[in-house]
């Protein structure tokens, strides 16, 4: 597979930038420009220049033409990415310099979709190999019987893409049966193992610091499973961690123990070995090409010009709405059931990135940051929370995101999936007005006003070369928020907290 050409430690002047935005030139223009907030309207020139924003980047397309941008207003968003550093900060990104500042580690996820480091492509061949065995049925337990079912115990970035990414794929192939297991909540794993056969099982805990307790608690409850079925446990428990000598002091055997970088980031892990449970449900070719298509997406990022650059745009439409028009939530909606766990994935990477409240330097902010993100799928939504899109008294940016083969599908319902979103889409920006004089009372007051505002996002098909651009899409635009506030995105001192605390409630844990 080949990658981006990265160098790790190269010095870049962003690092010593002082990171105020709000005394940016941009920012103080933003801040006296952009209200009132309004669509382009029919027949102006306005709405001629908004049919140039749609934008494709690997494989994806993103109609931008519903958002508030007026005249000036994007340019000045572009000059206030100039001026925050975001060229010099993506840069460091990708040379793999240390850009998770409080920690002083990489967040090189990018090298993740390369071959450019070869621990990277080590550990993930490490994991390929044991995803085509269980695939091949050629694993065999304690008893000799071959491992036709797989418990993977994860949280979180552990849990969230493998499990999304999984389903998206659409039905999993193989000789082994797969389950996921995240919640401490003693139903789920019952329910993994309920037809489960203990000398035919593999559990597979996979988790950074081998040292979550929702992970471990489950991994032992499994465990004590197969013990009073008479197996022995070590044959049946694999650990994928960053953390080896603490999988080995729990009992997994040193050679099933499957290592990865402590610079991965749980949102981010999926590209690394956390993300076994796709190999193993749709085989190593489908992992790759996942990584081809988000190392695609990489390549746009980093070299696109900024006017063009579909992550910074999204990124910078964030920093919009919520700094210049106090839009605190976003409403992502996915016209496709297989991504029903698209939001919630979404929720971790952005909501734990930007969830922050100093700046990179420590020093406290004086605006927001982040944005409560929400959503369903499409169009199951439509009849519901969709009555407070449409005439509730909160605006919410919305990003619609379907499937571009679904326009001209031979099956009905996904003409209408896409159909829908389209839609909703118009609906929103246009409200009663876009229903026309036969459709609607002149004489009633606009129940539906309009002028709100959303991005249209498809993607060609469900390839796993597509579903990696999306979710790298998301990634970088996350990046771009994160540069422009001046916070680091990559650590997450509000979730190591909790932790902390219920490590004193529980001692003996």
């Amino acid at each position: 597979m080949q990658g981006l050409r990265m160098h790790a430690g190269r010095v870049c002047p962003a690092a010593r930038l002082p990171m105020n935005p709000t005394q940016l030139p941009a920012w103080s223009s933003l801040a006296r420009r952009t209200s009132p907030a309004r669509l382009p309207e029919p027949g102006s020139s306005a709405q001629r220049q908004a049919r140039d924003l749609t934008f494709d980047a690997a494989g994806l397309r993103a109609d931008l033409s519903r958002h508030w941008l007026e005249r000036d207003t994007l340019p000045l968003l572009l000059e206030l990415a100039e001026q925050a550093g975001l060229p010099s900060w993506r840069q460091r990104l990708f040379d793999g310099a240390a850009v998770n500042t409080s920690e002083q580690r990489r967040a090189w996820h990018t090298a993740l979709r390369s071959d450019a480091d070869a621990g990277v492509v080590a550990a993930r061949d490490r994991m390929l190999a044991l995803a085509d065995a269980l695939r091949a049925g050629s694993l065999r337990g304690a008893t000799g019987a071959p491992i036709d079912t797989v418990v993977c115990c994860g949280i979180g970035g552990s849990d969230l893409g493998p499990r999304l990414v999984t389903e998206a794929l659409g039905r999993p192939g193989g000789a082994a049966r797969l389950h996921f297991v995240a919640n401490v909540d003693p139903v789920e794993l019952a329910a993994a193992l309920a037809q489960a056969q203990p000398e035919r099982t593999l559990i597979v805990a996979i988790s950074k610091s081998f040292a979550t307790m929702e992970t471990l608690a489950n991994t032992r409850a499994a465990l004590r499973w197969l013990h009073a079925a008479g197996i022995e446990p070590a044959r049946h428990l694999y650990a994928i961690t960053a953390a080896p000598a603490r999988a080995q002091a729990f009992g997994v055997p040193a050679a099933q123990v499957i290592e990865f970088a402590d610079w991965i980031g749980g949102r981010y892990s999926l590209w690394s070995p956390c993300g076994f449970p796709i190999a193993l449900a749709h085989g190593g070719n489908a992992f790759d090409e996942l990584l081809a298509g988000a190392a695609a997406l990489d390549a746009h990022f980093l070299t696109a010009p900024l006017a063009r650059n579909l992550p910074a745009l999204l990124g910078l439409l964030g920093v919009l709405y919520i700094n210049f028009h106090g839009l605190r939530t976003r409403a992502v909606f996915a016209y496709a059931q297989r991504l029903r766990y698209l939001v919630p994935y979404l929720q971790q990477l952005e909501m734990e990135s930007l969830g922050k409240r100093v700046s990179r330097d420590g020093a406290p902010l004086g605006f927001d940051t982040g944005a409560v993100l929400w959503g369903d799928v499409g169009t199951t939504a439509q009849h519901s929370v969709f009555q407070f899109l449409h005439q509730g008294t909160q605006v919410a940016p919305v990003d619609f995101i379907t499937c571009a083969a679904f326009e001209r599908s031979a099956d009905e319902r996904e003409r209408l999936l896409y159909a829908s979103a389209l839609a909703q889409a118009d609906a929103l920006a246009g409200g009663d007005a876009v229903l026309g004089a036969d459709a609607s009372n002149a004489a009633e007051p606009l129940r539906c006003p309009g002028g709100r505002p959303s991005s249209f996002i498809t993607f060609a098909d469900f390839s796993p070369r597509s579903l990696g651009a999306l979710l790298a899409l998301f990634e970088h635009r996350t990046f771009v928020q994160s540069v422009i506030w001046g916070i680091n995105a990559f650590d997450q001192f509000g979730v190591e907290i909790g932790k902390k605390l219920l490590s004193q409630r529980l001692p003996g844990q």
